[in-house]
């Protein structure tokens, strides 16, 4: 294959519609623009999601009347759910430990020292692996002898519930999305390479009559899709890094909201240019190659 002779009728074909070259290329940069700002978007707050998950907890609470075998039954209970995979890890917290958690958590801690006893149950706090396992584990627990009988389990269903289904939501909603970007950039990129293919219809079905293959004839215009679509992207990173120095840096740094906390993390700014400049090469050329179809039927 002569990539050399293919690039070269590239070039020309740019500098001979320089007006068209030009539109693919803004073409290029807004699709990609608006998915680069898409993608970290759409991670960040999916990262989002995923820490608050993480942050459901079963807290199952044990009476102050259990006996030793009942609450080392009910620790067995939870190495079971454990070893198959159900619970990621659960931790004991004796009536001293919750004392303490609640001496540190209150604002004016002395207001516990009115208390004549402590009257905090000890408990086993788990985290499940998923959230979706919280019911069973909340079920192969409860009825156990070793429970309290005011407290027993505590699990936050309606906030899990609402969770899961914000999870499945911007998932879901994000693939769509990036899908419905990439497929319109490809006809976008398409419809403005055919202006430039229209223009050189007689030279396409020419050279096809003479014998050319598909091929010999697709390959310098799907370089120049490429080319298009490489120039495009690069702008787009540029664009990007601008608005990410300044803007996004500088709102971070001045900001002290929760959004701005380390629980949610998002791709980082070189692997998105990479994988821009990749989809936009990607975009010219198949925006190319699809619109040479209808042509190179003679």
């Amino acid at each position: 294959m002569r990539l050399g002779f293919f690039a070269r009728e590239a070039w020309r074909s740019i500098r001979a519609n320089a007006a068209i070259s030009v539109a693919a290329t803004v073409t290029v940069l807004i699709a990609v623009f608006i998915l680069g700002a898409f993608i970290p978007s759409f991670l960040y707050v999916r990262s989002a999601v995923d820490a608050q998950q993480a942050k459901v907890d079963v807290d199952v609470f044990i009476s102050d009347n259990a006996t030793v075998a009942q609450v080392n039954d009910l620790r067995d209970r939870l190495e079971v759910l454990a070893d198959r995979g159900e619970v990621r890890q659960f931790t004991y917290v004796s009536k001293d430990d919750a004392l303490r958690i609640m001496r540190a958590r209150l604002k004016d801690p002395s207001v516990l020292d009115e208390l004549p006893s402590n009257p905090l149950p000890a408990k086993f706090n788990v985290k499940p692996r998923d959230p979706e396992n919280a019911t069973v584990i909340v079920t192969a627990v409860e009825g156990h002898p070793a429970l309290d009988p005011q407290e027993g389990i505590v699990y936050p269903k309606s906030t899990a519930d609402r969770l899961l289904t914000v999870a499945r939501f911007v998932q879901w909603a994000g693939f769509i999305l990036i899908g419905i970007l990439l497929v319109a950039a490809i006809l976008l990129i398409g419809n403005t390479i055919r202006l430039s293919v229209f223009a050189r219809r007689r030279e396409v079905e020419v050279m096809k009559l003479v014998g050319a293959t598909n091929w010999f004839i697709r390959w310098p215009f799907m370089i120049e899709g490429v080319i298009c679509g490489l120039v495009g992207a690069v702008l787009s990173v540029g664009l990007l890094w601008a608005l990410k120095v300044g803007v996004v840096d500088s709102w971070i740094a001045s900001a002290d909201t929760a959004l701005t906390r380390d629980e949610a993390t998002t791709i980082g700014f070189l692997w998105l240019s990479l994988l821009l400049i990749a989809a936009g090469a990607a975009v010219g050329a198949i925006g190319s190659g699809l619109t040479l179809r209808r042509f190179l039927k003679v």
